[in-house]
């Protein structure tokens, strides 16, 4: 069901006018990634094992891209992402555990959303080189998820991992002639004990279509996030990284 509405995300924007890369440019992005937790929330409990910790499996989550460029200087330009990623699993904890103040023990079940949405302001340097693009800007990260443990003792606990943090943005993409390319993207932000690290590595092919910039892309994704719970209201210690495969398009009129 997910590929299918991410296929058809992408086929609504692609039958319009003319070549990208000219004044104005409208595109979008939408891809499956693969992510895999690691590390601890709350007080220590363990992500990613299931012998003494939540047991969250690696689960498909998808990432779906919007943006627009334009050619005046001073006016940055604007990209919204959507991240949706439940992470879920099956664990044991020890008798001494408790998640937000509640005593468990024993198998649990556990969610942990991540989902969030990226709002980025964006500006290009203006490099006398054809082939290279550099951008940076600021980013408003809003995340909408959650943490749940619950087993048949201790019943169900629930945390809202709603927060909005500022991070500074910067892209580089190299293009070659035979339409593969290379970029990385990185957001960060690291204040007051909370740190949060975003980047991604991808290479992709631009199809040879006329009417508008379709291309293919694969690459890896790592997300790193350590907060406090003044910010997150539980602290966390997570890094989910893995693969992610998707397509693209881009028109230019």
């Amino acid at each position: 069901m997910k590929k299918t509405a991410i296929a058809a995300f992408i086929v609504a924007l692609a039958p319009v006018a003319s070549h990208a890369d000219l004044l104005f440019t409208v595109g979008a992005k939408a891809s499956v990634w693969n992510a895999e937790p690691t590390g601890q929330i709350d007080d220590d409990i363990s992500v990613d094992s299931s012998n003494n910790g939540l047991g969250l499996d690696s689960e498909n989550g998808t990432q779906l891209t919007v943006f627009f460029e334009h050619p005046v200087p001073m006016l940055p330009n604007i990209k919204l992402k959507q991240t949706s990623l439940d992470l879920s699993g099956d664990g044991t904890l020890a008798l001494s555990t408790s998640f937000n103040g509640q005593a468990f023990a024993g198998p649990v079940t556990s969610d942990l959303d991540l989902s969030h949405t990226d709002v980025t302001l964006y500006w290009g340097l203006p490099l006398p080189l054809p082939y290279v693009d550099i951008n940076f800007g600021l980013t408003g990260r809003m995340f909408d998820g959650y943490a749940e443990v619950s087993n048949t003792l201790s019943g169900t606990e629930r945390v809202d991992l709603d927060a909005t943090v500022p991070m500074v943005y910067g892209a580089v993409k190299v293009d070659t002639p035979f339409g593969v390319y290379a970029q990385v993207d990185v957001n960060y932000i690291g204040y007051s004990g909370n740190t949060l690290s975003d980047i991604s590595y991808g290479l992709g092919y631009d199809l040879p279509v006329p009417i508008a910039d379709i291309g293919l892309e694969a690459g890896y994704r790592s997300l790193s996030m350590k907060t406090d719970e003044d910010l997150t209201d539980i602290a966390t210690d997570v890094d989910v990284s893995g693969l992610y495969y998707g397509a693209s398009v881009s028109i230019g009129f």
